[in-house]
Formats: structure tokens, sequence, C-alpha cells
């Protein structure tokens, strides 16, 4: 949901800076995910005035110009045929981006003239399309105005993601009725004035519902004689700042009254309706409908239509349809405004795999006493823009009136849940702000009738949430008292988050890595590639996250694949996350039968360096990926116990190459390629490295008392190793060997290169190593390395059977 901040003061008097608004509506549970400048990018464009226009003296084409922005004049060179002294322009400043461009404006010299900005077209400051000239201003414009201030754009857009209970929060009028409740404020509704003619609507349309029970509600309007036109530039301006296109004057109405009140409608062309009958019914299985987007949709009877005598004319609640549709042609049309079964909408969206705006409310639920107002506003705003005769009365289907529902809140219990002082008055008037209508009251418990556009609100637990939202959960002040015992163990240090994890969190960040933080539910089909048996939630918010997730790798992936469809596919990223399982064994958990653990999951691909200069560019790969685990094992103090060993049975989603991680004799994680024919699950098309690792052992392994040793003050002795073995052969566990029988005086080992080919016998590879020697006490003894080195080469060429290259 896009919400324009300009277009939110409608309704309410709100003068917030944009930060403090975007925290008050993610406290209320309307999480702000961006918040867009749009007149931003025409910082540094005013209006001005030519005060003098001559040709130029070197080009027929070119015009030299004197521009005022107010204070000051400015020599402009212009290649527009249409510039001339006198008019009221765009003028862009030095330093200002030119939008559509993208360049910046520089002072400048065309043909010997010096050039102290730009006369901008429309279309240059993507502000329209006219590209014939410079965009000429009406006589009457202040000069030195901000261009976004003129153009009416200078607006802020907030993007805000909405969970599936806040549906009443889909409309600009929605938030601003939950914003009026808690800061107090009153809510303005729009006025809608409907100027009916003599013409009875009953004399000329007639509906039929005959799927009663998935469409509860059908109302309509007709208004006939008016022209489609191009909309008014109020009206373009506010479907714009949230994202949408403008069509013409009747589908630009019907969108804008969507994002107003939440209420979908639709236009028909009337006299394209056979009969002049609507009637809401399903379709037949295995019908063809051509929809408005020029595809045609295979239907069933599933689908709930809206047809006429002869023919299907639209997909309730999803999209109208190709042969009744507003052309320029149009005189008369029906608009349309109903209340559908979410659960029909749901199934006929996933089907047809069609989701727009309209069934993305219609989904969720919208509000079926907002049907007439939302009807009556569009009718009015098509008459003022279109003009046009609409018909006397409306046709309203209401055969079985929906009642709102009733609750009960204790306010005892109110108390007792939130933990917090609030009185009855103060539970009193936040439900009366947030227009809960008082019913009765004995014994403590208040009985309120539910808004009709809060579908979420089903019972007690309910309301005492609405209570803690405008109450403001910072206000509420956590209590860590509770006496519930686990085997001898509070509560409070069964949730406590291990301090380690903060550590790790800050180290991957200061290695480039990228933190990620995803739900810990997952889908029913991403889960099934890790368990028979998932964990399934009993009141889930949807099927996308109706289970607990047995892995982190399917929410990594998600992001993964979202990064890249956003033009970014160099990522380094990691989150640490829990999984959950059945747990069939005796040790206690903090519920029975189910365990948690704290997984780190790593992610390298794309480019492993940014483009630049003198770094030679090139993609994550295997070692990549083991580095990084090394590396941060290294940081644990752990890494000299751990070896990277093959493992029988491959964890899904990794391919062949992966190796588990050990510590000691314990598996502590994976790490390796991810599968490619996983990868297009996700529709991911490069390759991906990745590690998980279980961090549950290693909060009880991870050496936390790091101490500060000084760098000797001798010299260091290196010596190098190849060694001819098998392909076959695990290097990692060459290395460790080496490592063990290096004794106190080797202070570093490493493998630097891999090498098969040319001197090198077939299906053999040469590997190899660099041994750093040194003592802290004193500088070691040629006799010593030799020595060491020795007893490394004749370990490692006995137990692995490998051969010492010259």
């Amino acid at each position: 949901m896009k919400l324009s901040y300009n277009w939110l003061k409608e309704y309410i008097d709100i003068d917030l800076p944009s930060e403090e608004l975007a925290d008050t509506l993610t406290m209320l549970g309307m999480e702000v995910e961006e918040i867009i400048d749009l007149g931003q990018a025409l910082d540094g464009f005013v209006t001005a005035e030519v005060i003098e226009c001559v040709k130029h003296p070197d080009a027929d084409k070119l015009s030299v110009c004197k521009v005022y922005d107010g204070e000051k004049e400015y020599g402009v060179v212009c290649g527009a045929p249409n510039v001339a002294k006198g008019q009221k322009v765009a003028f862009g400043k030095i330093g200002a981006t030119v939008p559509a461009a993208g360049f910046k404006l520089e002072k400048r010299k065309l043909r010997g003239v010096v050039s102290e900005g730009m006369i901008c077209a429309e279309n240059e400051l993507n502000l329209g399309s006219d590209t014939a000239g410079i965009w000429e201003l009406p006589q009457d414009t202040n000069v030195g105005m901000h261009i976004a201030d003129f153009a009416g754009v200078n607006d802020t857009v907030f993007d805000i993601f909405l969970t599936p209970n806040k549906a009443d929060c889909n409309s600009h009028i929605g938030i601003a009725r939950d914003l009026a409740a808690y800061l107090r404020l009153e809510l303005k509704y729009p006025i809608s004035y409907v100027r009916e003619g003599e013409e009875d609507i009953n004399e000329i349309a007639r509906v039929t519902v005959v799927d009663k029970d998935n469409c509860p509600r059908y109302a309509g309007r007709v208004i006939k004689n008016v022209k489609v036109i191009e909309s008014p530039k109020w009206l373009k301006q506010h479907l714009e700042s949230v994202g949408l296109r403008p069509i013409n004057a009747i589908a630009d109405i019907t969108n804008f009254v969507l994002m107003e009140y939440g209420q979908p409608l639709h236009a028909f062309d009337f006299d394209k309706i056979s009969s002049r009958e609507i009637i809401v019914k399903s379709a037949k299985d295995g019908a063809k409908f051509t929809t408005l987007d020029e595809k045609e949709r295979k239907l069933d009877d599933n689908n709930l239509m809206i047809a006429d005598r002869e023919k299907n004319i639209a997909i309730a609640g999803v999209m109208g349809g190709l042969n009744s549709g507003i052309t320029d042609e149009t005189t008369n049309v029906f608009i349309e405004s109903a209340f559908f079964n979410p659960t029909s909408i749901r199934k006929t969206s996933r089907k047809l795999a069609l989701q727009t705006d309209a069934s993305y409310r219609f989904e969720r639920g919208v509000d079926f006493e907002a049907l007439i107002p939302a009807l009556d506003r569009a009718i009015s705003l098509i008459q003022e823009t279109c003009g046009g005769d609409i018909a006397k009365g409306l046709i309203d289907i209401y055969p079985d009136k929906i009642e709102r529902d009733i609750v009960t809140l204790r306010t005892a219990r109110a108390r007792k849940v939130l933990g917090i002082d609030v009185s009855d008055n103060e539970i009193k008037d936040i439900m009366h702000r947030l227009n809960f209508t008082f019913i009765r009251e004995k014994e403590g418990a208040l009985q309120y009738a539910v808004p009709s556009y809060r579908v979420d609100v089903k019972s007690e637990i309910d309301l005492i949430e609405e209570v803690a939202r405008i109450y403001n959960y910072d206000n509420i002040e956590p209590r860590y008292t509770s006496p519930i015992d686990f085997s001898g163990e509070k509560i409070i240090d069964i949730l406590a988050i291990n301090p380690l994890k903060s550590r790790i969190e800050n180290y991957m960040v200061s290695n480039g890595f990228s933190e990620i933080v995803t739900q810990n539910m997952i889908d029913p089909a991403s889960a099934e590639h890790y368990t028979d048996n998932p964990i399934r939630i009993a009141n889930p918010l949807g099927e996308e996250l109706s289970v607990m997730r047995p892995s982190v790798i399917p929410s990594m992936l998600k992001i993964v694949k979202n990064n890249m469809n956003k033009g970014n596919p160099d990522l380094l990223l990691f989150e640490i996350g829990k999984v959950f399982r059945r747990c069939h064994c005796d040790d206690p958990s903090f519920i029975n039968g189910y365990t948690e653990v704290d997984k780190l999951i790593i992610v390298m691909t794309g480019n492993i360096y940014p483009k630049q200069w003198g770094v030679e560019q090139r993609k994550s790969d295997y070692y990549d990926i083991k580095g990084a685990v090394e590396d941060f094992l290294e940081y644990l103090k752990i890494s000299d116990k751990v070896k990277y060993n093959k493992i029988k049975d491959v964890k899904p989603g990794f391919s062949s190459n992966a190796v588990g991680v050990f510590h000691k004799k314990q598996y502590i994680g994976i790490l390796g390629e991810v599968d490619r024919n996983f990868l297009a699950k996700y529709d991911i098309k490069q390759d991906v490295m990745m590690a998980v690792i279980s961090l549950n052992p290693i909060y009880s392994i991870a050496n936390e008392n790091i101490e500060y040793k000084p760098i000797s003050s001798f010299p260091s002795s290196q010596r190098d190793l190849a060694f001819e073995c098998d392909k076959s052969v695990e290097l990692g566990n060459i290395l460790s060997e080496i490592k063990n029988k290096g004794g106190k005086i080797l202070k570093d080992a490493f493998l630097f290169d891999i090498y098969e080919g040319k001197g090198v016998a077939e299906g053999k590879k040469s590997a190899a190593f660099s041994l750093i020697f040194g003592a802290d006490d004193r500088t070691l003894k040629e006799n010593e390395i030799d020595k060491a080195t020795k007893k490394i080469v004749d370990a490692v060429t006995k137990k692995f059977g490998v051969e010492l290259r010259g």
C-alpha cells in the first residue's frame, strides 16, 4: 500500500515530520518499508521568466536568453523553437540533475556563449509527455517557486507493508481513521454531491444475484450522456503519487475511490450490457473469457462472474472484460459496487494467476457498509468531471443484511494481559475513538459492536490488542517476573538471547555481509523438502506463513531471488534465525515435544568484489564460502578443532560437493554450492554458495575469553611443501595433519595452490602448502625447522599415501 502524505492531509489535519509519521504508522501495525520524497528529484528547478531572447550569433537553431528567477538573472542558451521573451518557464539551475536524462547541469559554453542553466520541457522533468518544446507556464505564475510545488508533486509517499489482518487500512481514509484515533484528530470524510435526474434507474437497469453466498451485496448506479475525457491534473497527480497510471477520467475515478475508500468499483459501458441486466453467477466449467488486459482466461464453475443475458462481462472482484470496458466512444456508464466473499475471490485469483488492486482488497475483506458511500463518491466525481445525467435512485441487492459482530471486553482481563494499570475510562475512550459502538456494561464487562470495516476483530483478545495499539506499545514496560519453571529453569532464562549472537552479527557485518531478518514461518511446499511432518500453525495469517520453518534455506533463497529481481545480483548475506522440529527425546524444551535451534546461514553469489578500478571481477565460488566459514570459526577460537569432511546424506538444497563441518566429532554445519535444480524452484539462474551452521553447540564451545598476545619480536621462517596425491584426497585433512604434527613452533599453515596438468600423473593433483615457523622467545635454528618439517612430511606421506614433490 502506497500512502501519499498530501492525500492523507485531505482527511486529517496532520503535520508530523515524515520520519515521525513513519514511526507512528509502524507502531500502529503498518510497517513503513520506504519513505519516498517525490519532490527531491526536482531540487534545483524553479519557475522563472524569460526577460530577453535573441538569436545565437553563431547558430541558427539556438537562442540566447536571460532568465530571471526572482533573485538573479542567468544567461542561458536554449535550442527549443518555441522559447520567447516574456514566457514563464521551468528553469534548472547549475548543480540540478535532469530527472529524465540523469545528467547534472553545469556551466558551459555552447558555440562560444556561456550557458548557466537549462530551460526545460515537461518530459525532461518527468512531469508530462510534451516533447514539442519548452514547458510554457501560465502567465500568472509566480517566479522563484520550487517546480515541485508548482506542479503539485512536492509530496512524500510511504510504502507500507500491511499484514492480512489490517484490511481496514488498505486505503487513505482507513489509515487516516487509525491515525485520527491515535492522535485524537477529527476525521473529515469527503462529501459527495449526487445530482440525480428524472429517469428512474429501475426502469432502465436490472440486477439479478444468483450466487448470494459469494455475493451478499451488490449495488450499482447509472449515469448517461457522459464524455470520456482525459483526467484533470489533480486526479492524475493523486494516482501518479501512489504509482497508478492514468487511463481516462472514468477509469481513473474508480481507481481514485479505490485508493480513497478501499472499496473496489468497476465501470461498464452500459450500452454493451445485453438487455440492460446484470447477472451475478458462477462461470461454466471450461468457458473462456478475455479480460481487459486482452488475455484469454479459462474458467471453471468456482469462478464468480458478472454477466448479462448473453455473455460474461467481468470476473467478479478481479478484472473486467474487454467486451464491456470503457472506451472513448462510451456515453452511458453503469458503476458497480459490491461485497464479494473473500474466499471466492482468493480462489479465483490464485486459479487464474491474476491479482489486481481490487482482488487484493476483496481477498482480505472490504467494508460492507462502505459500498454506497464509495459508489456515490465515484458517480458524483464522474458527473463533475465528465458531465452526464445520473439516473434517479440506485440498485442495492442486499437480501440478508450482514450483522456487525458483538464482542465483550473485560477491563480487568485487559489489565492482566497487558500488564499495565489502564483505567476503565481510558479503555472506554480508546474504544470510542476507534468507532466501536458501545452497547452495554455489566460487572466490568463492556460490550461493543465492531465497526463494519474491522473484519479482523472477532474476540476479546482482539479488543485488548486494540487497547495496546492506541495506548502505544512503547508505553507498556515489559515485566520479566514469570514464576513458570521448566526443569528448574525460569522462563526468562530459557528465552534469554545468548550474548554471543550479538558478537556474531557484528563480526559478519564488519566483514562485508548484510544481515537479513525473515519470518519464522514458511509455506508447506518449502517445508516439505526438510520434513514429512511439519509443525502447522493453528491460525496462520495465510497459507504462505502456515508452518514453522524446519530450515532457514527457503527464507534466504526467497530474499536472494527478490534482490535479483530488483537488479542486485551480487550478494553477501547472512541471517541468524530459528528452525523448529518435533522432538521425541527426553531433553526438556520450552514447549514439550518441540525444539528450537539457532542457525547461521551465509550466502555468497554473483561477483565477490564490487566493480572498481584495479580489481578483477570474479564470481563467488566454493573456496570463498569455505574461507568465510573458516575465518568465522577462527574468530570464535575453535577452528583448530574443526574438520571439513564429505557426508553421506547431503542436506536438501546442497549439491554433491557439499562438505560437513565437524567440531571434533560433533556435526555443526554444512557448506558448499546450492544444487542448481533446487535453485530453479526459486527461479534463480546464477550459482549460489551457502553455509548453514548450528549455533547452539557453538554457544557452548566458543572461546569467549580472548586474551591479548603480543606479536613476536623474532623473525619467522617459511617453508613450502607440495604433495602429489589422488584427486579423491581431501586437502583439508592434509592441512589438519600438518597443523597437528607441526608442534609449538608451527605458527600457521595454509593451502595456496592446487595444480593438475603437465608434470602431474593422470588422476593426480599437486597441492602446495605454506608453513610458517616461529617462536616467541628466540630466533629458530635451521635444524629445528628442518626437524619439524621432516616430521610433518613423514606423517602426511604415511597417512595419506602421497608423495612429496621436488
